[in-house]
């Protein structure tokens, strides 16, 4: 059995979507579509891991800044396409500890209610509905021939509604959505405690570093407020798949074939 989280010297959070089973009693192919962090610190000796893998597409759902910031590290075999899903790091993925402290010093809940908010523009935003229809377009363009990396700055938010839409296209029933979405967590340890650590102690410092740690990791409540708002306002997913993100059933028949084993 193939690892579902990559271990990469350079990288974090890259995780293989292959194995979750679907409602046709198939399961997702291992090797076709890898959810991930940013890949600005790959070595050559990852990049040469993700190629002989199959990993060739690279999809970069960050900002121009963050991308320009932080570029991707990519093997000779690899090519990158950007559909930057906000024009800025909403999620704060990649801000510096003093731009969130500046933010969120005050309020213990800072950083959470700010990933509420991040998680209802990444279903009602234009420019998410576009970044996400296109990648669709992407995946149907590669016809399962090639392994898809898309990839954020932290691989949780943009990455994840990403990861969701995906797997629900497939037919991979919610809970399983849910625990691979939860799963950023545990694959995020070392990551996230760096960003709790880098908060300098303090007995005022309780609210910033609870709203840091809001902010590197990922919550039930943030993809309840994600699926709420898709059932409540747009009808469900099936809907929201067909009339926001222009996927047709044919399409979906589609992808299962190709991305479905």
């Amino acid at each position: 059995m193939p690892r579902k989280v990559l271990q990469l010297d350079g990288g974090f959070n890259f995780r293989d979507l292959g194995g979750y089973p679907s409602a046709q009693q198939t399961t997702v192919k291992w090797h076709r579509l890898m959810r991930a962090a940013h890949l600005a610190n790959l070595t050559a000796a990852d990049c040469q891991q993700l190629e002989d893998l199959g990993f060739k597409l690279v999809v970069d759902l960050r900002s121009t800044a963050e991308a320009q910031q932080f570029p991707d590290q990519l093997g000779p075999q690899m090519r990158r396409i950007h559909l930057p899903v906000f024009d800025n790091d909403e999620t704060e993925s990649a801000a510096s500890t003093a731009q969130i402290q500046r933010l969120f010093a005050r309020d213990p809940l800072g950083g959470y209610h700010r990933m509420l908010r991040v998680y209802r523009r990444l279903v009602t935003s234009p420019q998410a509905q576009q970044a996400y229809h296109e990648l669709f377009a992407l995946l149907l363009a590669t016809q399962g021939k090639t392994g898809v990396v898309f990839h954020c700055s932290a691989g949780k938010d943009r990455t994840g509604m990403a990861a969701m839409l995906i797997l629900r296209a497939l037919g991979v029933p919610p809970q399983r959505v849910i625990a691979d979405y939860l799963l950023t967590n545990s694959a995020s340890t070392a990551h996230i405690a760096q960003r709790v650590a880098a908060v300098a102690p303090g007995p005022r410092q309780q609210n910033f570093q609870q709203s840091v740690r809001d902010l590197a990791s990922v919550q039930l409540d943030y993809y309840q407020q994600a699926m709420g708002l898709i059932d409540y306002e747009y009808g469900g997913m099936t809907a929201y798949l067909r009339d926001t993100l222009k996927l047709t059933a044919t399409d979906e028949q589609k992808l299962r074939h190709w991305y479905l084993a």
